[in-house]
This record gives C-alpha cells, structure tokens and sequence, in this order.
C-alpha cells in the first residue's frame, strides 16, 4: 500500500493485512497488522492512497 503525500513523497506500507479508512472528514489512518494504534494523516496532508480499504464492522443486534 501507498500513500502519497501533498509534498510529493510517498509512504510504503508493504505488511501483510495492512489497510486504509479514509473518513468523511478528509483524514486518513492505516491500520497495521498487530498495531493497535493507527497511523493517521491530516486533511490536507495526502493526495491519494493505493492498496486495501478496511471495510467498516457492522454491528448485527
């Protein structure tokens, strides 16, 4: 997976099961495989994304 920056730069996340959620509100985070924590870019801080997109948990009553 890519994320290209608004720099021109680009970040590569090359684990297995990594992903994306892009939000409504322009952020973006990249869930690792084993992380707890994500890794988040601000609005305005990336242009584009290439890889796997979480798909977000339904909860089923």
């Amino acid at each position: 997976m890519n994320v290209t920056r608004v720099d021109g730069g680009t970040d590569e996340y090359a684990r297995y099961g990594d992903a994306y959620v892009k939000h409504s509100d322009g952020t973006l985070d990249v869930v690792r495989t084993g992380s707890r924590v994500p890794h988040s870019y601000h609005q305005g801080e990336w242009i584009d994304v290439d890889g796997d997109e979480r798909r977000p948990k339904v909860r089923r009553f």
